[in-house]
This record gives C-alpha cells, sequence and structure tokens, in this order.
C-alpha cells in the first residue's frame, strides 16, 4: 500500500501539468459509476477535446472528490466526448498550461486554490477567449474575496439546508436536461444554497429546488429560490455548474452522469444550449414541477 500510496504522489508531467490520479477512490464505487454511464455522447464533438479535472481543495476536503475525478474522466472516454487529465496542482492555472485545454472541470474544489494575479488573469482570459469552465457542489466555495471567479461561476455558498428533495426543470426544453425525459424528480444529496452575486438576471437556471412539493419548513433565502444547475455565458467562453456531488451515489445516477456530460459539452462547445438569462425569456418558460414528497 505504501509503495502505491508513493507511486500516486509523484507527479507526471502531461501536457505541462502534474497529473495526480484519483487513487484514494474505492474500485467497486468506480465500477458502479461506469457501469451507470451512458455510451454515446449527446453532441458529437466539433474536434478532439481536452478537459483538464482540477481536484484541489484548500478548505473543506469533501471525500467524494477521487470519485468524482474518476467518473468525469471516465465519462469523457466512454462517451467519445473529451480526454481528461486529473490534477491537484495548481500551477496547471498558468496560462502555458491551460492553453492545452478546451475546458476546465472544478471537482468539488474549496478555499483559495492559488495564489498570484497571474493565474487569476490566465483562468479569465481562459474563458474570455472561448474556452469553457465547468464545476460541482463545491465549486462554489471557493475564492470568496476574487469578485470576478463568482461572476464567472455564478454563485458563492451560501449553506447547505436541506437533503431529500424535490427537483424541478427550470428549462424543460435544453438539451441539458433531455436525460430528465421532461419529468422532475427526487433526490438525495447535500444540498447547496447560493448568495450574491447568484442571480436568475444573470444565469439561466436548468434545475432548482421545487420549493412547495419539497415542504421544506425553513430555507436560507427569503425568496426560497434554490437553483442546482446553471449555464451562462462569459465573454466568447461557456460556464456550466452543478450542486450535486456531496454524496458517492451522485457518481452512479445515470441521469445525473449524463446531465453532467450535456453540461461539459456545452462548456467545451459542442452542444449548443440556450443560456439566455431565465429573467429575461419572454415569454417565461413554464417549469416542470418536481413529484410531491408528501403525496401517498
Amino acid at each position: 500500500m505504501w509503495i502505491r500510496r508513493l507511486m500516486l504522489a509523484v507527479s507526471v508531467l502531461v501536457s505541462g501539468v502534474g497529473q495526480v490520479m484519483a487513487g484514494d477512490a474505492k474500485p467497486e464505487e468506480v465500477e458502479r459509476a461506469k457501469a451507470a454511464m451512458p455510451e454515446k455522447a449527446p453532441a458529437k464533438p466539433e474536434k478532439a477535446r481536452k478537459l483538464l479535472i482540477f481536484t484541489g481543495s484548500k478548505g473543506f476536503y469533501h471525500d467524494s472528490i477521487p470519485l468524482g475525478a474518476e467518473a468525469i474522466k471516465f465519462l469523457g472516454e466512454k462517451s467519445g466526448a473529451y480526454t481528461a487529465v486529473i490534477t491537484n496542482d495548481s500551477g496547471a492555472f498558468r496560462a502555458d498550461s491551460l492553453k492545452d485545454f478546451d475546458a476546465v472541470f472544478l471537482d468539488n474544489t474549496t478555499g483559495n486554490l492559488f495564489d498570484g494575479e497571474e493565474m487569476k488573469a490566465a483562468l479569465l482570459d481562459f474563458v474570455n477567449s472561448g474556452k469553457g469552465i465547468a464545476g460541482n457542489h463545491g465549486a462554489t466555495d471557493c475564492f470568496y474575496g476574487w469578485k470576478e471567479f463568482g461572476d464567472m461561476i455564478g454563485g458563492y455558498f451560501k449553506g447547505h439546508p436541506f437533503r431529500r428533495i424535490s427537483v424541478k426543470l427550470d428549462d424543460h426544453k435544453s438539451p441539458i436536461n433531455a436525460c430528465f425525459g421532461g419529468k422532475g424528480f427526487v433526490i438525495s444529496d447535500e444540498i447547496y444554497t447560493f448568495k450574491e452575486p447568484y442571480s436568475r438576471d444573470k444565469l439561466h437556471i436548468l434545475l432548482s429546488l421545487d420549493w412547495d412539493n419539497t415542504h421544506a419548513k425553513k430555507g436560507n433565502r427569503s425568496d426560497n429560490d434554490y437553483a442546482l444547475s446553471w449555464i451562462q455565458e462569459y465573454g466568447k467562453g461557456r460556464v456550466f455548474y452543478t450542486a450535486f456531488g456531496h454524496d458517492h451515489d451522485i457518481f452512479w445516477n445515470k441521469a445525473i452522469l449524463e446531465h453532467m456530460l450535456a453540461g461539459i459539452q456545452y462548456a467545451l462547445g459542442d452542444l449548443k444550449a440556450d443560456a439566455t438569462p431565465t429573467a429575461k425569456i419572454n415569454p417565461a418558460v413554464e417549469p416542470v414541477r418536481g413529484p410531491d414528497l408528501e403525496a401517498k
């Protein structure tokens, strides 16, 4: 075991990035995730795509990070949508490293992932220039003192007061939501909520908590607006975020894996989707409600 861990600690340079495999993922969980993955991507890649999966965490460490990294990597391999490099080396955000990728995926990252204005500028330029950024769960629990990051990812973590919830489709027509078959659903996870700069005036909301059908007794927003997945355009680039991914079983939930793959393909630029901010869609799209958790 110590030899295996020593080998995992050694960085192998791949396209200028120290690649660190997610060796702490349980093999049986990885196999469950792989078995649930779609065989085909929702969009044909315009060219060979490369995704950087970043697993670094400077704040709370989610133990689902290794599994999530392996799942996102194999999603691309199995579907043919992209190849991926997994790293926890913050040097990956240097401009000379980012240039080799089409998008970055922030895998449950928390805290200030790197210091220095040079790397901050490089990441913003990367997305602004037409590349993409995607993330799950803890990706909104980062860089609270860096306003531009909050604007780009779409909001900052506020709390997690919910667990088992009813989910509605805010845009049932979006190809990123095609995996749900036009129906809301029930899910259990550590459900994040968000604070500014989160706004439906800026983001195209894909999924959100169905407040009335969840019958939650108390939330932490006065408007009870609890988005769960969204996209937005950022400069010439694209952003996808989903709040799911705290619990391990999220990564063998077939529909959620398909949702993540579609969102990543949007960020990569291969899946076209309307990113008009939800509040600015006229006429407004009527959401598809989630199941009533108290219905018999």
